[in-house]
């Protein structure tokens, strides 16, 4: 996802501390350095206001059998057998800013005609069969 801070207008430097949780679960926290703006974003229509946030960040959230990680980066220790996905009816996955974070200092986020990057918000899931945590791979005839 294409995200950043919130400030009133923009703010390169307004960081903010933007926490995922997934079933209601925290996954862990991202400090987000600034609200940016001062230069047009690439997918940003000519219609938005310049003064305005013009665009975000490119991050990846991933949570695995090791832990949760952002672009790569160790986030929190939690697991996929931690979210129990499997016993799940449904997955929702939330965004925020805690009352009592360091930094409050709110989110933006950005689909594919806004930002520098033309793509929406995805979720996926990947699905291995025979590879479910506690469980012996199907043989396949």
């Amino acid at each position: 996802m294409e995200i950043c801070s919130e400030a009133p207008l923009h703010n390169d430097n307004w960081p903010s501390d933007i926490t995922m949780w997934i079933n209601d679960r925290e996954i862990g926290t991202w400090t987000s350095p600034g609200d940016f703006g001062g230069k047009r974003g690439r997918m940003t229509p000519t219609w938005w206001d310049s003064k305005d946030t013009q665009y975000g960040l490119l991050k990846r959230w991933l949570v695995n059998k090791k832990g949760a990680f952002i672009d790569g980066h160790p986030l929190s220790a939690v697991t996929l057998r931690d979210l129990d996905i499997e016993n799940q009816p449904v997955i929702t996955m939330r965004l925020g800013v805690k009352a009592d974070a360091l930094h409050v200092g709110g989110l933006n986020l950005f689909g594919r005609t806004f930002g520098n990057y033309p793509q929406d918000l995805a979720l996926r899931l990947e699905y291995i069969p025979g590879q479910r945590p506690g469980h012996s791979p199907v043989a396949m005839p």
